[in-house]
């Protein structure tokens, strides 16, 4: 139900390059990275107590001197997607970008730039160490990765928020789900109403009106069951970005206003033709006043929002 916004997190990235990569390499400093080349158990505990620290470390390996993986890669309990994961032993890593550009620097660390993970679809980091001993023997390389996402929720303190983003995700398609069902029978009521318009007994202006009234309701709950879902459940939002928050209430309220601003019109004109004396006329341009009002402040929330922002980027 997920869907990631790669965009904003190398935007993020890109904005905290440097301290991402200081973090990415004391955390590799922080290994006996010899003890860990040959020892498969050392690996997977070495990861299980990083991951407890750092939830964003997904998985640990070794390659030899030649970029071959020595044994299968020691996984972290939060590993996304590890049934998709290949164990990985003895492939050949030998013309990845990082093993060429770790070649050439011995006891050096290398930190890649984000890419897109073929297993996981999500993007990734990856840490390696190339081993060379006193003697200039080759001894191979440890490989660390991590997930950007959840390295950048890390950065943020937003770790637990997004433990319970797919729960928020369910609740919200719940009620997006409703919305739309909503609409359905208040659809289907129209459709009814537009047949009992032919019956003989029945006024004609008035029922069509009252069909016309349960299609623009129908489709005004419609539309904000759609936008729920779209905000909240189809497109991954960052909520620390002040567009995200501009675009969210931008919809909100074009929903309500265009909803209101269609029912003051037909009890605009429902009250003309049934000789009411105006009661529901003035109800009708009270509505559209507000209308009016609500198109206004959102107006005046937008402006001040890009100006607001336009100063930020500019200090």
């Amino acid at each position: 139900m997920s869907t990631h916004n790669h965009f904003r997190l190398l935007e993020q990235y890109q904005q905290y390059e440097s301290v991402i990569h200081s973090l990415m390499e004391s955390i590799m400093t922080s290994l006996n990275g010899v003890a860990l080349l040959q020892d498969r158990q050392v690996q997977q505990q070495s990861i299980d107590y990083l991951s407890r620290a750092y939830p964003f470390v997904e998985l640990l390996y070794s390659l030899d001197s030649n970029g071959i993986q020595l044994m299968d890669s020691a996984y972290s309990p939060t590993m996304s997607e590890r049934n998709r994961r290949s164990p990985g032993k003895g492939s050949d890593r030998s013309q990845r970008p990082y093993m060429l550009a770790a070649k050439q620097k011995a006891n050096a660390i290398v930190v890649t730039n984000p890419y897109l993970s073929i297993a996981t679809h999500q993007l990734a980091i990856s840490v390696v160490q190339h081993l060379v001993d006193e003697q200039g023997h080759d001894r191979g390389y440890l490989v660390i990765n991590f997930n950007l996402r959840r390295l950048i929720s890390y950065l943020n303190g937003d770790e637990m928020r997004f433990r319970c983003h797919r729960y928020f995700q369910w609740i919200y398609g719940l009620i997006g789900g409703l919305l739309i069902l909503v609409s359905a029978l208040l659809l289907y009521s129209a459709f009814e109403s537009l047949l009992s318009v032919f019956d003989a007994d029945s006024n004609v202006a008035t029922g069509a009106f009252g069909t016309v009234i349960l299609i623009t309701l129908g489709m005004s709950i419609f539309d904000l069951g759609k936008t729920i879902l779209e905000e909240e459940v189809l497109v991954n939002k960052d909520i620390h970005h002040h567009d995200s928050t501009r675009r969210t209430i931008s919809r909100f309220m074009a929903a309500i206003i265009i909803a209101v601003s269609i029912e003051a019109l037909l009890l605009m004109f429902k009250s003309l033709l049934d000789g009411d004396g105006g009661n529901q006329l003035l109800n009708a341009v009270w509505m559209l006043m507000a209308a009016v009002a609500m198109l206004t402040g959102l107006g005046v929330y937008l402006k001040l929002s890009r100006d607001s922002q336009g100063l930020d980027q500019g200090s």
